[in-house]
């Protein structure tokens, strides 16, 4: 399906860097990282009032090929490559129609992903009252389109070509 194509596609353009582009491609992802732990500190209370208020709503019946984009996947691997087999698995259990998230462990959770190496749109969305924390989800935003840009440049005839 869609999701499985993305996750070659992550590898293909991983694999294109080298040396001193791969170092770059690196810093940026530590760069998400960084912004993402910041926004975990800052929105601890947001994130636990999410669980307690929506029970996790945000991961029941999505189309995932619309929450975990390419962008997403690069990330995810640079940081975390021992991760992407079992992505792999589960993204063949991907099906046509809306779902729950594939990455939750056992169809339950908790999320696969560890809390600070998560796709961009699962760490900023809360349910209710964000403004207090709107610096620090502008700040991942801002990594991940530092990310696209810097893949987009290096790499453009792979994006083209997917």
């Amino acid at each position: 399906m869609e999701l499985e194509n993305k996750i070659q596609k992550a590898q293909v353009i991983i694999d294109s860097f080298s040396g001193e582009d791969r170092t770059r491609l690196l810093d940026i992802c530590h760069e998400i990282k960084s912004a993402q732990d910041n926004l975990n500190r800052e929105a601890a209370d947001y994130f636990k009032d999410c669980m307690q208020r929506c029970q996790g709503i945000c991961c029941r019946n999505v189309c995932i090929n619309d929450v975990v984009t390419l962008l997403d996947l690069i990330y995810i691997f640079v940081l975390n490559k021992e991760i992407s087999a079992q992505m792999y698995a589960c993204a063949q259990a991907e099906t046509l129609f809306s779902a729950d998230c594939l990455f939750l462990q056992n169809g339950l959770g908790p999320c696969l992903f560890a809390a600070n190496i998560k796709p961009e749109r699962c760490i900023i969305t809360f349910c209710g009252e964000i403004r207090p924390i709107k610096k620090e989800i502008k700040a991942v935003r801002s990594k991940f389109s530092k990310l696209s840009r810097y893949t987009k440049v290096k790499r453009p005839f792979l994006w083209l070509r997917f």
